[in-house]
């Protein structure tokens, strides 16, 4: 609605992070009920959820304020989910278990990231900051989500089988080394070409994810369980 109603689309990204950021979060709490999680824990979970959203509502009007709220609600999901997420036991696995885990923690870490540039700084206009923040969370967070559940979600959609390689780790490595250099070329001024080459890997770590799913999937077969 804000968007339509002419808010600048610096402004209304923050609510499409925010829906991305707890649809994924509130899928992960799903699966937590196998933990068996107490009433302490859920709270904790909610409570996240709320600092997130107030943020977001916050920063329409008070940008700053709002942005460090945000912040400090995405730190404060990034412990509860390192903390009662069944990936911290499920990476202990291997094969696929263990690939979908490492990804979800990784994704979880470049979540904690963007929180704490948000929370310190309370960058609400485009610049390096602001590339830095949207980068660890839209990249480092969501696209480390997808890595991790496409084992799952492609052969489910596409009905094709997909085999889990470690090659698959490959794609996880250069999206994780191309965003350091990102961010940091980002904080750093004087690294600047570090962002360009962060830039690039980005690419291709999504050619790489591409690649090798696709010939996973024509090699057919999937091996190991879901988390």
């Amino acid at each position: 609605m804000q968007w339509l109603g002419g808010a600048p689309i610096f402004r209304v990204v923050f609510w499409w992070l925010a829906f991305l950021v707890l649809t994924i979060a509130g899928e992960r709490l799903e699966l937590n009920r196998v933990l068996r999680p107490t009433r302490a824990v859920r709270w904790e979970f909610v409570l996240a959820m709320v600092t997130v959203l107030g943020g977001v509502a916050a920063a329409t009007w008070w940008p700053e304020p709002g942005v460090r709220g945000l912040g400090v609600g995405l730190i404060a999901l990034t412990w509860w989910l390192a903390r009662h997420d069944v990936a911290r036991r499920t990476v202990h696995q291997r094969g696929v278990t263990r690939f979908m885990a490492v990804c979800l923690l990784g994704g979880y870490a470049w979540l904690g990231v963007g929180g704490a540039i948000a929370a310190v700084t309370g960058v609400a206009m485009p610049g390096l900051l602001y590339d830095a923040m949207l980068h660890a969370v839209f990249v480092g967070f969501v696209i480390s989500m997808v890595f991790a559940h496409a084992p799952v979600i492609f052969p489910a959609v596409l009905g094709l089988p997909l085999e889990y390689r470690p090659a698959f780790y490959l794609h996880v490595g250069v999206l994780h080394v191309s965003l350091i250099l990102r961010v940091v070329g980002d904080l750093v001024g004087s690294l600047g070409r570090w962002r360009v080459w962060g830039g690039l890997l980005n690419a291709a770590a999504l050619l790489l994810f591409m690649f090798n799913t696709g010939r996973s999937m024509a090699l057919g077969g999937n091996h190991g369980d879901p988390i």
